[in-house]
């Protein structure tokens, strides 16, 4: 288990800081959408990183309508996990990347329960979450929290992440 596993919300300087830990821990098609053109981190997938997230920083009233956070390590930046308003009332999506050095740690089921406190307190009674069968881990940290996993996964806020909700 980490020491200290905290969330920290994104800025433009942290957001840069997020950049090179994916650049030197993962694959470009791990942390956002995939892009034509020649493999790896070139400039260009750099420049389309920060396009992508940086409309996050703007947060729930922003045009992504996206809390995004880095998930820190003794404050040290291991990934990213991000809250996002999905058109259903009370409902949140979440999505979470670690890289590579920082899986299989537990860490992911640390920051999604820090995660659903968070949302808990912006008024969320239920997260999605959309994985691959495949995504093993994942899938175990949904499980751990208790997470009804069906097609569409949603980990239910309850009173050890909420207790003023009347559920």
């Amino acid at each position: 288990m980490m020491d200290h596993v905290m969330l920290r919300q994104l800025d433009e300087e942290s957001l840069k800081a997020l950049l090179e830990v994916a650049v030197s821990d993962a694959d470009p098609d791990e942390t956002m959408p995939p892009m034509p053109g020649n493999p790896g981190w070139t400039t260009e997938r750099r420049e389309k990183f920060l396009e992508f997230f940086r409309p996050m920083l703007a947060g729930l009233d922003g045009p992504r309508a996206t809390l995004i956070y880095a998930i820190t390590v003794d404050g040290v930046i291991a990934g990213f996990i991000r809250l996002a308003r999905t058109n259903r009332d009370g409902v949140a999506e979440t999505g979470i990347w670690l890289g590579r050095s920082w899986r299989g740690k537990g860490l992911a089921t640390e920051a999604l329960k820090e995660l659903l406190t968070i949302a808990a307190a912006l008024g969320f009674s239920s997260i999605v979450a959309d994985t691959s069968p495949e995504n093993a881990a994942a899938l175990g940290a949904l499980r751990r929290l208790g997470a009804a996993l069906r097609v569409h996964a949603e980990l239910i806020i309850g009173p050890a992440y909420a207790p003023d909700l009347d559920k």
